[in-house]
């Protein structure tokens, strides 16, 4: 079996967990998890870092009877949030350092290191280097690192993803503190991007629209790589919030008749009171009319922040996209009853909604894992090749009456 790698992602109120391996460009999912963690982030800070710390530490032993499997975590690689991306591209060239001028990995790494040190300017910090191609002394170009071939000196033309220092630094501290290495860290955007690659049936130049529980991302990708993005806190929860709010009942209750009530624009002329708990409406009875009229002045709020969010990113192109193709993924994107409202935000664009096609992960909420899953499985000579994966999956003695239990434990070399 491939090495296994687990990516995790950090949102407003939970802790996903992704485990599987990279295999031709496709992500092969062996198991996910959503650890619930409610009021995590709040606009873009972490709103408990020491609670944080903890529930990160209690996914180094995943032990999923349902699921027979039992795996060890030591390195992880993890998404990082949009908020404030910035993409330069950068073109560096270094001799080679083989008497033979054979390429090898030394120095495809020196190559990349001049780029890391580049100066970012506005208090950024490089958070990812995405080789765009790699260039020899005789005009040849290659996608992937070219090993073994000859040349006496090597360019590499690259994009660069820079964060604010702030982000990318916590975010490494509080995985670290709880005791994970880090393999391989990248912005959601360009991890989406990638796993949308896959797809042939998707434009390759497009809006791609990140739709979260509470942060919204409109990023402007042009043959499949991440340009500019800009971002809103605004997402699914925060309609929950309003829900409970407006029905005097508990977020679990709101939650419940968001996903499966949502938005109707046909209502029955028999209208049953909607189910709260008990104690629960302040002693009125709420129907669906009640729960679309909230939803709807939410949907249409938010069509007009994303609409604004959508001219403002691309405002600087002076009109050269305005029919671009929009593809939206994230958790939110499956509320129902939000296209309309999407579509009045985004007119004369195509819309696609993207749904993973991926067995064990077909859900938008994972995209941006899905995509992580991916990038981490390629070599493009960074500074983090010498690292430990999973390893291989063994077999724990199978009980008289019970499956196997697919085991990664401390005696094999874990994540």
């Amino acid at each position: 079996m491939e090495k296994l790698t687990a990516c995790f992602e950090i949102s407003s109120d939970s802790i996903k967990v992704l485990i599987g391996y990279e295999l031709g460009g496709i992500p092969v999912v062996l198991y996910r998890k959503k650890k619930e963690v409610p009021g995590l982030i709040k606009e873009g800070q972490i709103a408990d870092p020491n609670g944080l710390v903890r529930s990160l530490a209690e996914l180094h032993n995943l032990d999923d009877p349902a699921a027979h499997l039992r795996i060890s975590i030591s390195e992880i690689c993890f998404i990082l949030p949009p908020i404030g991306l910035v993409v330069y591209v950068s073109d560096k060239t270094t001799n080679v350092v083989a008497p033979t001028n054979e390429i090898a990995k030394i120095d495809i790494s020196n190559v990349i290191s001049l780029v890391k040190k580049e100066a970012i300017p506005g208090g950024n910090t490089i958070v990812d280097i995405i080789p765009d191609e790699f260039v020899l002394d005789d005009g040849s170009r290659y996608n992937t690192p070219p090993l073994g071939v000859k040349s006496t000196s090597i360019t590499i033309k690259a994009k660069i993803h820079a964060l604010p220092e702030a982000v990318s630094t916590t975010y490494n501290r509080l995985v670290n503190q709880a005791g994970f290495r880090v393999k391989k860290s990248g912005v959601s955007t360009y991890c989406i991007a990638e796993l949308l690659k896959c797809y042939k049936d998707l434009p390759s130049s497009y809006v791609l629209i990140d739709m979260g529980g509470r942060l919204t991302t409109a990023s402007l990708v042009g043959d499949g790589a991440p340009y500019s993005s800009a971002s809103f806190y605004s997402g699914g929860d925060d309609l929950t919030e309003e829900i409970a709010q407006a029905f005097d009942c508990s977020l679990a209750t709101a939650e419940k008749l968001k996903c499966e009530y949502g938005f109707r624009e046909k209502i029955r002329a028999y209208d049953p009171p909607l189910p709260l708990g008990e104690g629960e409406g302040g002693g009125e009875e709420f129907h669906q009319s009640h729960l679309n009229e909230i939803i709807r002045n939410h949907y249409e709020q938010y069509g007009t922040v994303l609409g604004n969010a959508v001219k403002s990113l691309l405002s600087k192109y002076r009109g050269q996209f305005d029919t671009l193709p929009v593809i939206i993924t994230g958790g939110a994107s499956l509320l129902h009853g939000i296209g309309p409202f999407i579509e009045a935000a985004l007119p004369r664009r195509p819309i696609h909604y993207f749904v993973p096609r991926s067995i064990g992960a077909r859900d938008p909420g994972y995209s941006a894992l899905l995509g992580l899953l991916i990038t981490s499985g390629k070599y493009v000579g960074s500074l983090e090749d010498n690292y430990h994966g999973m390893g291989s999956v063994s077999r724990v003695p199978k009980e008289k009456g019970k499956r196997p239990r697919r085991d990664v434990g401390p005696d094999n070399d874990t994540l």
